[in-house]
């Protein structure tokens, strides 16, 4: 399958595979944790690390074995019965907190009962190890639709360094290529090349779990976020908390997912019920519902509201509008952060952080935190990214015909009427190639749908054609 033809069916999978899961599929999950080496230095969260997943997993579905402080023997054995139980379209999950080491261009999980070996003994450590490749050759053979693997484990090569997931001289894991077998891979790595992860931020650190689990934790759980956006939300916050005891740790990963996207906790009922969901909206305590019908959609914000502690976060979470307002802040911040160079990200941190305490200073007034909000989008839109509207822009279509909300708001909106000029000719570039796809043309009218729902919030709109505008621009390349 071509590399295009891949991404169509990301793109289109099911009647709205941007958004939802096509059916039930069975989750399986196979967690190794290892604080106890015998003859290298131990670590102190990696038991913590699975124990805390195995009970963020299984409420989101998944069927959990956990290993902890396995030796080779007993590592090979969890792998083989975890294998036996997968069957062609499951999701496989598979995490491994401990020691790895690449070594000639493969990757190593080290099982606790790892030898330490002198200068001349590489083969020894291969013998005795686990190959990355391996495991994930063993987890594919039985059919999986998806195989999502998180290695919490050094990125670097074994044996000095104590209190990071690495114990000896820089390299870090190799890259890996997934190979042929059945479904998609996704591979989440807690540091980059050359990089080591830090298990704990300091030996008195309270925390149960590493500096990248803890954070990959805190992501997960919050609905309708794509792995991609987890994925790339994990590196930079990582990378933020390890700079705070001036550590360098970016997280990789690897993505050659060839189906729908995946959701750790799927979008609640997702397009595909918009379009037939019962007239009447489900909003976050304190909201009125609006008086028009709208579908039923559940508005959450982009950080899990279990973790809310002060007012403000308590505020936003009981808001539909403030959580909308939260989940377009969080995917321009993000996406803008992702691409800019040390120096810049670091600067946009720490303004970033200026921010969050003067949205604290609002407490739980909901108007304060509303401003703040809508400042921050706009500050970034325009601070960050090139100015692209036009001073009298007008949309791609005729704003005498304009009913619905979202239509009068972009047409009374330069920014967004440019977007929809945008959107519109990149629509028709892909139509050119993929106009008899049914699942192309049913992807649009969900997007549509999906826009409708932002009626006349003009943060919501704009995110919603940049999320469409990147999609349609990689097809029609």
């Amino acid at each position: 399958m071509s590399r295009v033809a891949g991404f169509l069916i990301v793109l289109l999978g099911c009647v709205a595979a941007t958004v939802a899961p096509c059916e039930a599929q069975t989750r399986r999950a196979l967690l190794v944790g290892i604080n106890n080496y015998r003859n290298v230095d131990p670590l102190q969260k990696a038991v913590g690390d699975v124990t805390a997943m195995k009970a963020a997993l299984e409420k989101l579905g998944f069927s959990v074995d956990l290993v902890a402080d396995p030796d080779r023997r007993a590592l090979n054995v969890a792998v083989s019965n975890f294998a036996a139980k997968i069957t062609k379209g499951d999701i496989a999950f598979v995490q491994f907190s401990g020691h790895g080491v690449a070594l000639d261009g493969e990757n190593y999980l080290l099982p606790s009962d790892i030898p330490k070996p002198g200068t001349s003994d590489k083969d020894l450590l291969k013998s005795e190890s686990l190959a990355l490749s391996s495991l994930l050759e063993r987890i594919r053979a039985p059919g999986p639709v998806a195989t999502i693997f998180v290695i919490d484990a050094c990125r670097d090569n074994p044996f000095a360094n104590a209190g990071t997931r690495s114990i000896g001289t820089r390299g870090g894991l190799a890259n890996i290529e997934a190979g042929r077998g059945a479904g998609g891979v996704f591979i989440m790595y807690s540091a980059g090349y050359g990089q080591t992860a830090v298990d704990r931020l300091s030996d008195t650190d309270p925390e149960p779990t590493s500096v990248y689990t803890r954070t990959l934790l805190r992501k997960i759980s919050v609905e309708g976020t794509p792995i991609t956006g987890l994925a790339r939300e994990v590196r930079e916050d990582v990378e933020a908390l390890a700079a705070s005891i001036h550590h360098d740790q970016r997280p990789a990963y690897y993505d050659e997912l060839s189906g729908p996207m995946f959701y750790f906790a799927p979008p609640h009922g997702g397009i595909a019920e918009v379009a037939s969901a019962a007239p009447g909206i489900v909003v976050s305590p304190q909201v009125a519902a609006p008086t028009q019908p709208q579908a039923a959609v559940v508005v959450t914000p982009s950080f899990d509201c279990r973790y809310a502690k002060t007012s403000d976060e308590i505020a936003v979470c009981g808001n539909a509008r403030l959580a909308s307002l939260d989940r377009t802040l969080s995917q321009v911040f993000y996406a803008k952060i992702d691409v800019l160079g040390d120096e810049q990200r670091k600067a946009l941190r720490k303004e970033q952080n200026g921010w969050l305490a003067q949205r604290r200073n609002c407490a739980d007034n909901v108007s304060c935190i509303d401003q703040a909000y809508s400042s921050r989008i706009a500050t970034l839109q325009g601070q960050y990214a090139p100015a692209v509207v036009p001073v009298a822009a007008s949309p791609s279509f005729n704003c005498a015909y304009a009913k619905t909300p979202d239509e009068i708001a972009i047409c009374g909106n330069g920014m967004l009427a440019a977007k929809d000029r945008q959107l519109s000719m990149l629509y028709s570039r892909a139509k050119q190639a993929y106009g008899s796809n049914p699942q192309f043309i049913a992807s649009q009218r969900a997007w549509i749908s999906q826009r409708n729902l932002c009626l006349n919030s003009v943060s919501c709109i704009a995110a919603v054609y940049d999320g469409r505008i990147q999609l349609l621009a990689r097809l029609s390349n």
